[in-house]
């Protein structure tokens, strides 16, 4: 969790760290019970603990599920912990003999399941622990062991921050600390302009000290794709002088994008004046990548490489609450419901495989009929979708012409691979429509009318109908 993979393991200078901190035997503080909070609502075990283990104590600085304010660290799991790197797991206490005849597994509290990740300074001393605790034995997946030590970084980030208050009257001790650690740390005066960065932030961003005096971040930060509702939080707290804790898409000196998370703080002098901001820049970049990678796959169908379900329905909403806000560009939206005829047969006489080829194949075939502004998706089996925006309702004919064309020509699809031997395929198409808002401004109602529509074309050998109130049945 430290950066700079440093972990001391001086006793008397790791209680001096705890001691310098300030916080043992001070009241409860807000910023830390927000983590235990978090922390008890996504695991969901009996008691979670924001512990500091001093020479022969374990104080709990936040905690829930217990009244208990600290215990003896003799007998605390957290002593273990901080021996630890990052994490220490105890699955079940009565099996572990380091545990077993723990009074705190045999009593009250009945502790069975522990997990602690510890809570370092920036120079790696070995605070305490986030630790949770269950009277019934259990484990963390690595999803779960990850979630866990992002929050207690996240603690670890208000250790330094408490560091750094309690140092900005010192500005040469301020720029060694901010040196120990590989994030970006900056500096910005009352007007928030930057007037000072550790070496880390110039490495994160490649612009030197010099470089970045008296611009505020947004100003040399900001790109084309930086959000601008982002913009405008940070904008909006920093002119309340509010602490900012947010992710931001920035460009360095080079114009080449990087995600980071923006954690500062307001600082003030002696008489409580306001002189800036002190913040943290950690670079998220591979992580907001494996995001929008995962979020990419969600909504992808993997047989066709097409937008699926999830992904057409959440788009169909947007368009359809901009069409009620009256601030969309267009007068209506119509959603086109396919399915295919003739599909059923391929499966049974020729196999999945051969039925996987043909739906492969249409799908590119969509996809190069689809213009831009057209949303099309894999709905499910042999069922696709398209959403288009239209200014006039007669234009949904040609669009659906267009969509019927793809079943013009045969497929060629092999049968068994490796091999030369090919069988066409002739499908046909039946398309239903409805109309938003003439039908229904409902995604629900809009979806079971365009299916109406489809099936009674299909009854009618029809290829494509335009859904009419007349035929609901």
């Amino acid at each position: 969790m430290i950066e700079t993979n440093t972990i001391l393991t001086d006793e008397e200078s790791r209680v001096a760290a705890l001691h310098k901190l300030g916080l043992i035997n001070t009241p409860a503080d807000e910023r830390f019970d927000r983590i235990v909070r978090l922390a008890k609502a996504l695991f969901k075990t009996d008691i979670v603990l924001l512990t500091l283990v001093d020479e022969k104590t374990q104080f709990f600085k936040a905690r829930l599920g217990t009244c208990l304010e600290g215990t003896a660290r003799d007998i605390s799991f957290c002593t273990h912990a901080i021996s630890e790197k990052e994490l220490l797991i105890v699955p079940d206490a009565m099996l572990d003999p380091r545990f077993a005849d723990n009074p705190l597994v045999t009593k009250e509290p009945f502790i069975r399941f522990y997990a602690g990740a510890v809570i370092r300074t920036y120079a790696g001393y070995a605070l305490g622990t986030l630790c949770l605790i269950d009277s019934a034995p259990r484990t963390l997946t690595e999803a779960e062991q990850g979630l866990l030590l992002d929050l207690a970084k996240s603690v670890e980030n208000e250790f330094q921050l408490l560091y750094l208050k309690t140092l900005q009257a010192e500005n040469q001790r301020l720029a060694w600390i901010a040196e120990q650690t590989a994030n970006g740390v900056v500096y910005t005066n009352a007007g928030n302009e930057m007037v000072w960065c550790n070496s880390g932030f110039s490495k994160l961003s490649g612009y030197s000290q010099q470089e970045i005096t008296g611009k505020t971040p947004i100003m040399l930060f900001a790109g084309p794709e930086t959000n601008p509702v982002t913009i405008q939080k940070i904008q909006q707290l920093v002119r309340q002088h509010q602490p900012v804790d947010i992710d931001i898409l920035y460009y360095n000196k080079y114009q080449k994008p990087f995600w980071v998370h923006v954690y500062a703080e307001p600082l003030y002098d002696e008489r409580q004046q306001y002189t800036g901001y002190i913040s943290i820049n950690t670079d998220i970049t591979d992580r907001v990548g494996k995001l929008v990678e995962m979020e990419r796959l969600a909504n992808l169908d993997t047989l066709t490489g097409l937008p699926n379900r999830r992904f057409f329905e959440t788009k169909f909403a947007e368009h359809l609450a901009r069409l009620s806000n009256h601030s969309a560009k267009h007068s209506a939206l119509a959603l086109f419901i396919i399915d295919l005829d003739g599909f059923k047969a391929v499966n049974d006489n020729h196999g999945h495989a051969a039925g996987d080829q043909v739906l492969t194949d249409l799908a590119k075939r969509l996809k190069n009929t689809i213009r831009d502004t057209e949303i099309l998706a894999r709905l499910g089996g042999d069922e696709f979708a398209v959403l288009v925006a239209v200014q006039h309702t007669d234009e949904v004919i040609g669009i659906a012409e267009r969509i019927y064309q793809v079943t013009a020509q045969p497929q060629s699809i092999t049968l068994q691979p490796g091999t030369d031997k090919q069988l066409m395929v002739t499908l046909d198409m039946s398309i239903g429509i409805a109309l938003a808002p003439l039908h229904s401004a409902t995604q629900a109602q809009l979806f079971e009318l365009a299916d109406q529509a489809m099936y009674q074309a299909k009854a009618a050998g029809l290829p494509f109908l335009l859904y009419q109130p007349t035929l609901k049945t």
